[in-house]
Parts: structure tokens; C-alpha cells; sequence
């Protein structure tokens, strides 16, 4: 299969370059587009860790940070990304929204080889319930 359009999710942790190489890397093979997604599931105390401050889901200036941090990700890519996409709600079904909304057609996972990973997946539950393919990648522990 040949796919068309290529997203990367992240969750803005230091593996997000490292992932979107691995993106790069297809999309460049298969001539197809690349866009790069981060969805905000978290919590308030996730965001003072990233050095963003107390979260709201009101602030502008949150999602200006947000954008600003894929941004630079992005420009670190030997490919270029078409989109940069923040997307707040459940993991599952905003991927599934947003990959209807603008076809995408594989979607890019990291997944730790750790304890903490092995009992709450964000990958697991992509593969039980997205309706685009998905390409787990392995990350291991630095």
C-alpha cells in the first residue's frame, strides 16, 4: 500500500525528532505528505513540568507555546511537514477525527519499553480503536 499522507503524534517529549525522522524517512520513500500532531489529554501538573505554565483551557497563549515547541521539532525534519496540528480532547477520537478531516492515512506512534508504558499504552489504544493503519515504533530507554 502507498501511503498518501503521513502524521506524526507526539507528545512533545525529547523522542518527538526522533520519530518524526522516522516519518521523514517514509514520506521521503513514498512521496507523500507529512504533517506532525500533538493532542492535549493531559492535566494541569504535565504543563508546569514542560515549563508552560498552569493550563487552561482558555489561554491563548498556552496553544501559541504548544504550536512554537512543534515548530521547532518540524524544523528539524529532512522532510518537509505540510501541517503542524494541536488538537485538544481524547487521544483516539481526535486522531480519528483529524485523520478523517484531512486524510490522513498512517499515523505514527512511539511506544517505551517500560513498566509505566506497559500498563497505560497511548499505543494500544490507537491500535484497538483507530480506523487508519498505524506504525508503532519502539523507543528505547536513554
Amino acid at each position: 500500500m502507498a501511503y498518501r499522507h503521513i502524521v506524526v503524534a507526539t507528545d512533545l517529549s525529547e523522542d518527538a525528532e526522533f520519530l518524526l525522522g522516522k516519518g521523514a524517512r517514509l514520506a521521503a520513500a513514498l512521496n507523500a505528505k507529512l504533517s506532525l500532531i500533538y493532542i492535549d489529554i493531559h492535566r494541569a501538573g504535565y504543563y508546569v513540568d514542560l515549563g508552560v505554565g498552569d493550563y487552561n483551557y482558555t489561554d491563548r497563549t498556552f496553544s501559541e507555546r504548544v504550536k512554537n515547541m512543534l515548530n521547532a521539532i518540524k524544523g528539524q525534519s529532512s522532510y518537509p511537514v505540510e501541517e503542524v496540528i494541536v488538537s485538544r480532547g481524547a487521544l483516539t477520537e481526535e486522531l480519528n477525527r483529524v485523520a478523517k478531516e484531512k486524510g490522513f492515512d498512517l499515523v505514527i506512534f512511539g511506544h517505551h519499553h517500560d513498566v509505566w508504558s506497559r500498563l497505560v499504552s497511548s499505543a494500544r489504544q490507537a491500535i484497538n480503536e483507530l480506523k487508519v493503519d498505524l506504525l508503532v515504533v519502539p523507543i528505547e530507554k536513554k
